[in-house]
Parts: structure tokens; sequence; C-alpha cells
């Protein structure tokens, strides 16, 4: 349970500190338009009628890719991850230069390779860790993410992101389970944490192209009977096909 609670303060220290950075630099924003707009209110006019920018609601499809390669952060397991993704976005607010999206993702299909390490007996006084590679299945659903946008109004709009979601596996993970230590496995049940950024490609057919990347977590909080946890270095690319 402590381990639990001290997971939960880090997530929620992580969306505190993303949520007073986007304020800012979104006060910011709207304190230098309000002064555009008080000296010369022609600036804004003359680009507030591209409706392809106006959009606020919007449908894609992504997929993203993470290899194995060496952890960021200590005591983590590493990992071979993928996942394909569905979204609905929604434009939230805006200013005359950044806009704010919540977005919902259902992932109807993930797939992880990671190593095992189950302890077992040779003799009597000898140990070792058989160390051997395993694939599971998932699907899940992110139904906290927000992403800024800069440069709302420009085909190129460099963002930011940030979201939290759930992972349920075909079994559980991480599994080290042997002889010596039966009950040493993880959960189906996982939550998972990112955060990153990336580059949006508007066209004029009001559709999008974005590529990016994420650090990605997944963690069963400890409500497992370990949770060395999983990071990954997540790259991926999105097409939204619908906007209104």
């Amino acid at each position: 349970m402590r381990k639990f609670s001290t997971d939960f303060f880090r997530v929620a220290g992580f969306f505190t500190i993303v949520a007073a950075l986007t304020l800012t630099i979104f006060a910011q924003d709207f304190s230098g338009e309000q002064k555009i707009n008080s000296t010369d209110g022609s600036v804004a006019g003359a680009v507030q009628n591209d409706d392809a920018f106006d959009k606020k609601n919007g449908f894609s499809v992504w997929g993203g890719f993470a290899p194995d390669i060496p952890r960021v952060f200590g005591g983590s397991r590493r990992s071979t991850f993928g996942e394909i993704g569905l979204r609905y976005s929604r434009r939230i607010a805006t200013t005359e230069n950044l806009a704010i999206k919540y977005q919902i993702d259902l992932i109807p299909v993930a797939v992880i390779n990671y190593r095992r390490q189950r302890l077992l007996q040779l003799s009597p006084t000898t140990f070792i860790f058989d160390r051997d590679r395993t694939t599971a299945y998932a699907a899940g659903l992110t139904p906290v993410s927000f992403q800024l946008n800069f440069r709302r109004r420009n085909k190129i709009q460099p963002f930011i992101t940030a979201e939290a979601g759930l992972l349920v596996f075909n079994k559980s993970i991480p599994d080290d389970r042997s002889p010596l230590l039966p009950n040493q496995r993880g959960r189906q049940f996982n939550f998972t944490l990112a955060g990153g950024g990336g580059v949006e490609f508007s066209t004029e057919s009001a559709r999008s192209y974005t590529v990016g990347f994420k650090f990605h977590h997944i963690s069963n909080a400890s409500t497992g009977n370990i949770n060395p946890g999983f990071d990954q270095n997540l790259f991926y690319f999105g097409y939204t096909f619908k906007k209104f």
C-alpha cells in the first residue's frame, strides 16, 4: 500500500507540473494576444477566418513502436513494445497561437516482449537466473490525455503531450515464477503514464499527419507481487482523417 501511494503521488505530481507549465504558457500567450488586440485590432482579424484551423473535433488512427534500448531510468525492465490506437480529440481552449486538446484513445491491440529472469536451483549450493524472452498482448484505454499545440494557425504545429491510461494483458507481466519463487509475478491489469512531444502537419483538406515521441511507462502500481515497471521510448505516427 505504501508503494502504491508513492506511485500515485508521482503520477499526481507529474500531471500537476504539466498542468502548471501549460497554464503558464497559455496565460503568457493570452496576455500577449490582449496587447496585440489593444494596439492593432486588425492583426488578429487577418488570420481568424481559416476554417481548417477552427474545427474543434477530430478522429485519428495512430501506431507506435518502442525498440529494446537501454532504459532511461534505473530499476525498470527492458522491453520491446508496440501499440495501435484510435483517437477522438476535442479542442477545449485556444489563444491566437496555442490550442489545448483533450484526447481519448482506444487501444485495440498492444504487444510487449520482455526478458524474464527466474531464479533456479541447480544444486544444493548453486543458484542461477534463467533469462529468456516472452511476449504478452493487451488492449486498453487512455481516458486522460492532453495535447498543447503551438502555432495553431500554421500548417506545421509543434506540440507537447501528457497522458495516463490502462492496459489489460492476456497474462500477468512480468512473470518470473519458478519452483523457488512461485509467486514472483506482476499483474494483468496495468497503468500507463506517458509524456512527450512532436509535430502535427495539417493539410488543406482539414486532415493532418502527426509524428511524435513519448516516454512511456507501464506499471501495476505495486498491486502485484512484483512491480519492476517497463520504460519505453515510443516513436509514433498518426493520421487525422476527420475534423469537424
